[in-house]
């Protein structure tokens, strides 16, 4: 039998703070929401495994391998630690290191590294990881499966069939503690740039709807899914609005789940992978490229466009910036050396991504039965199809990888996955 505990700690930062997530320098004036690190710890036949989440954009292997020297657990190996961000565009700046490659020049939009906040962001999740692993109990499972319609579509073209899966677990430990997990591909950006208040977003009020000693959100292949094309505004009460449809579909999952019993199978295994950087264009290529979407978001200002389509503008110029950046980071780098995990949860497998697959790529491991954590386990910004490239999208030209890179894991993840018992 799996025994699993939980804990979770305030990450809220200390003001002044930048914000990060969208081109351009956010100072907060106000927190709106506190951010937490959530963590749930699992024992199995005397392994220790640990699933922590942080409400902040990214999370990379710096802060990974901190909190792993932190928690200094013999019994928990570096594979069976998956570390993840909810992807909130309202948090702090500086959760990345951006003196390492590829984010090096990227400050933009990932802020400057931020050095003590870093520290305390690992101290926090390695408390919250010692509360967990000390308080260990036996439980049932319950898992249940949905589909969350009308808030996260493609974003480029809302007429593509996105994501919409929803996958709820449920732990029910001996002692009446309840925890809930829910995974759904979705960008928590209701909240547009004008938004300079710290908030998790899409999930806080999603927590706020239940009752359970701890509710954790983990994001999918949430690449190209936004509600860009669904929100009425930008607004706190658009997030509400939201809210109420996922609570909705969650408590319809548990009501009807697919499993319902004792929880007696718990493994994570982690693979390296080599993924190729892309050629980038001369530096003066990217700066006109940059150019040219600046103007066309111009234009549209001055063409009064709707705020949707001025957004999507906005996204191309964000895109461009990004890839001006990277034209001067990626120059001397022919690769990076990432690594994917796969959960072994009962029936189920979970691939882990160190990045933002897209929709296309994760619904092609959902059908051979595998589901997605998203933004886990290290931060490689885009894992963008093919078509992305062919289309221009700006996902591609923030990508640090070239063009088939996304399906090139998608085929290392499927082959890994047939070993995984």
């Amino acid at each position: 039998m799996v025994k699993i505990g939980f804990d979770k700690q305030c990450i809220t930062p200390k003001l002044p703070v930048a914000l990060s997530g969208y081109a351009g320098k956010r100072i907060a004036a106000g927190v709106h929401d506190e951010l937490y690190v959530r963590c749930i710890a699992m024992e199995c036949s005397g392994e220790l495994y640990l699933l922590a989440q942080c409400d902040c954009l990214a999370v990379d292997d710096v802060l990974r391998n901190a909190v792993l020297t932190r928690l200094n657990e013999p019994h928990l190996s570096d594979a069976h630690f998956v570390l993840m961000a909810t992807h909130t565009h309202s948090g702090p700046a500086g959760t990345i290191d951006t003196s390492q490659k590829p984010f090096t020049g990227l400050t933009d939009v990932f802020g400057v590294s931020d050095p003590a906040y870093q520290k305390e962001l690992s101290e926090k999740i390695t408390l919250a990881a010692h509360n967990a692993f000390s308080d260990l109990m036996e439980c049932q499972l319950t898992v249940g499966r949905g589909s969350i319609e009308n808030v996260g579509t493609e974003r480029h073209d809302a007429s593509l069939p996105g994501d919409s899966s929803l996958l709820v677990l449920r732990f029910d430990r001996c002692d009446g503690k309840q925890v809930l997990l829910y995974n759904y591909a979705c960008h928590p950006t209701v909240l547009n740039p004008s938004n300079l208040l710290i908030t998790a977003d899409l999930p806080y009020a999603v927590e706020r709807g239940f009752a359970y000693d701890m509710v954790m959100f983990v994001n999918s292949n949430a690449g190209d899914i936004s509600t860009r094309f669904t929100r009425k505004s930008s607004s706190y009460e658009q997030v509400e609005s939201y809210s109420h449809v996922i609570i909705e579909e969650i408590r319809k999952a548990l009501e009807q789940p697919v499993y319902q019993g004792a929880f007696w199978q718990i493994d994570i295994q982690q693979y390296p992978i080599v993924l190729p950087i892309k050629k980038v264009p001369p530096v003066e290529t990217a700066q006109a490229q940059l150019q040219k979407y600046e103007a066309d978001l111009e234009k549209g200002k001055q063409q009064g466009l709707e705020a949707k389509e001025l957004r999507i503008l906005a996204s191309y110029v964000e895109g461009a910036s990004v890839a001006v950046g990277l034209s001067k980071t990626l120059k001397d780098l022919d690769y990076i050396d990432a690594h994917f995990s796969i959960i072994t949860l009962q029936e189920l497998k979970i691939a882990v991504i160190p990045g933002e697959l897209f929709s296309t790529l994760g619904t092609i491991l959902k059908r051979e039965g595998i589901e997605v954590f998203g933004y886990g386990n290290g931060y490689y910004m885009y894992l963008a199809d093919k078509n992305a490239y062919d289309s221009m999208y700006y996902e591609a030209m923030s990508s640090p990888f070239e063009r088939g890179v996304g399906e090139y894991m998608i085929r290392e993840i499927l082959d890994k996955a047939k070993g995984c018992s």
